[in-house]
């Protein structure tokens, strides 16, 4: 089980998909010369994340909170993620989610499979 830490809470989820991604992103100076050579101005490296969600059995409350949270009309989040084999704390900025609605009872709603992009607000490496 992959742990999921946002603002400083920890989620009781399970994450079923976590994939990382790496940009290593230039500034306004960088270009190509006449001769095709490339001169990089870099600004850093951007560790990105896309991570998929389903609630832990009996801890829906923890993944609607989640969804609310994540859903929040807020610049950023500080969150804890895997990263090699210990783990990486960054802000990082959420612009959309999705997820599933597969059954609804009485008083009680099923929603699985919530997938978050977390975009790092500022470069991990510079």
């Amino acid at each position: 089980v992959v742990f999921l830490t946002v603002d400083g809470k920890k989620y009781n989820v399970l994450v079923t998909s976590l994939t990382r991604k790496f940009q290593v992103l230039d500034g306004e100076n960088a270009e190509r010369t006449l001769s095709g050579a490339m001169i990089r101005d870099i600004i850093g490296t951007f560790y990105n994340y896309e991570i998929t969600i389903l609630p832990a059995v009996g801890k829906y409350g923890d993944y609607d909170a989640l969804y609310e949270v994540l859903s929040a009309p807020q610049d950023s989040h500080r969150i804890v993620v895997p990263y090699a084999q210990s783990t990486l704390t960054f802000n990082a900025y959420v612009t959309a989610g999705q997820d599933n609605l597969i059954r609804k009872k009485p008083g009680e709603s099923y929603w699985t499979g919530l997938s978050v992009q977390f975009i790092a607000m500022a470069p991990q490496r510079t």
